[in-house]
């Protein structure tokens, strides 16, 4: 098969999500007189990650997200601060200016839009992810990007992806791949709209066959191929 659209993840996917994280976090603490180090940065990626797949689940609301990994961060870190608020705008502020391309993610970005449509589809917030996305260049590669924050419902949910093709180019669904690291949120969701899915797994974490993933691949590159015919 020969796809002719990609709905692409960009968090792990595309950026490098964990550095652009890393970096916000220690702007965020900083700039309020914090302390930042390893140890604080792996706990908070730890309670940002379990409230993310939350709000996946449909748990927690996008708003209680926001502030809830702070509040968390403070009981388990910071002692003596108490303002979950503050450092939550701070991080979003921070967070919107970090746009890490992955090794080769660009050069590959690059070569699949002249070949198919790509399009973007995460649950990041609107403006940390409208801002990371334009200064990573990401508009120059896409036919569209559709934000959860935007859309009043996010990935897993068919919902979200019934949204999306309603929107896209190509109406033979067969002929749609769905390209992202996350099992819960990409994968799922793509199951859940009928699609075929295609794992992001650089490190080769998941074993095959998985009943979640048609493809696996370490490398954006692999798509190329996949959507040429080659």
């Amino acid at each position: 098969m020969q796809y002719t659209t990609l709905l692409m993840d960009v968090d792990d996917t595309i950026l490098d999500f964990q550095q652009c994280e890393y970096h916000a976090l220690e702007a965020a603490l900083t700039h309020n007189g914090l302390p930042f180090d390893q140890m604080i940065y792996e706990r908070f990626s730890s309670i940002n990650a379990a409230l993310w797949r939350q709000f996946e689940l449909n748990k927690i609301t996008r708003a209680e997200l926001r502030v809830r990994r702070f509040a968390e961060l403070i009981v388990q870190c910071l002692t003596g601060f108490d303002d979950a608020t503050q450092l939550a705008d701070e991080y979003v502020t921070q967070l919107a200016e970090q746009a890490i391309y992955f090794s080769g993610a660009q050069e590959a970005l690059a070569r699949l839009s002249k070949v198919c449509s790509i399009y973007l589809i995460t649950n990041g917030l609107k403006p940390v992810q409208r801002g990371r996305l334009a200064k990573a260049g990401l508009y120059a590669y896409i036919k569209d990007c559709f934000i959860s924050d935007e859309m009043s419902v996010q990935k897993p949910m068919k919902a979200y992806f019934d949204r999306v093709l309603s929107r896209v180019n190509e109406q033979d669904t067969t002929k749609i791949l769905v390209v992202g690291d996350s099992l819960t949120s990409d994968m799922q969701g793509g199951r859940n709209a009928g699609l075929t899915t295609c794992l992001y797994d650089p490190k080769g974490k998941v074993a095959l066959p998985h009943p979640l993933c048609d493809f696996r691949i370490t490398s954006l590159e692999e798509l190329i191929p996949m959507c040429t015919g080659q």
